[in-house]
């Protein structure tokens, strides 16, 4: 905890806004923006939930990174472009009530089975808020001055994102690396990362 400490940038605002940055290596960083946390120790409390992720989320938020993978690679495939880039967005609540939902009807089935009667599961109804979650997966081409040289330098840049955001609380994990000059991207090292970044973007709200 205390080297994540050392590590976290901080910036808090007269509105008792904090803006957050923390870089972890390997082509990761996190970052956020909390409206109810007014102490470093909250602050760090927090960032230190969404980085240890000990919430798994349902299989429906993983989905996200299954889906937007074959979009991103039908276009990549199917057009000559500068720039790829998918998002797609879950609301939380559903996800979580649709496989509560799952469990329920199998405890319900069990518990009917071993008393004889009939065994009444939670009510779920739908939920049709916005969503809050998201996971967005980039693929560009930059050219730029190098830094240690007067070349041109060139090439695709492979980026993932997730982002929990609803009003006053924004956090995203972001993974990002170089894949040269030709467009291949490693399907599986994507996906790893995807799935990674959801996790860490899912534990990022206080309650659910």
């Amino acid at each position: 905890m205390r080297q994540l400490a050392k590590r976290l940038a901080a910036w808090w605002d007269e509105s008792g806004y904090v803006e957050w940055h923390l870089p972890l290596g390997g082509g990761w960083q996190m970052g956020g923006r909390f409206s109810n946390c007014v102490s470093r120790k909250c602050l760090v409390r927090r960032v230190r939930q969404i980085v240890e992720a000990p919430r798994e989320p349902p299989s429906r938020v993983y989905k996200l990174a299954d889906v937007a993978m074959d979009y991103l690679v039908g276009m990549i495939n199917d057009v000559e472009l500068d720039s790829y880039e998918v998002r797609l967005g879950v609301s939380i609540g559903a996800a979580d009530k649709y496989d509560n939902a799952l469990a329920d009807v199998v405890i319900a089935r069990l518990t009917s089975q071993e008393s004889g009667g009939a065994a009444r599961s939670r009510e779920t109804d739908g939920d049709s808020r916005f969503p809050e979650l998201f996971l967005s997966m980039s693929l560009t081409y930059d050219a730029y001055d190098c830094p240690h040289s007067d070349e041109l330098c060139e090439g695709w840049w492979l980026e993932v994102v997730a982002e929990y955001d609803v009003e006053s609380e924004w956090c995203s994990a972001r993974w990002s690396r170089y894949v040269g000059t030709d467009k291949h991207i490693d399907v599986d090292a994507v996906l790893r990362a995807a799935y990674k970044a959801l996790r860490h973007a899912y534990n990022a709200p206080v309650k659910i």
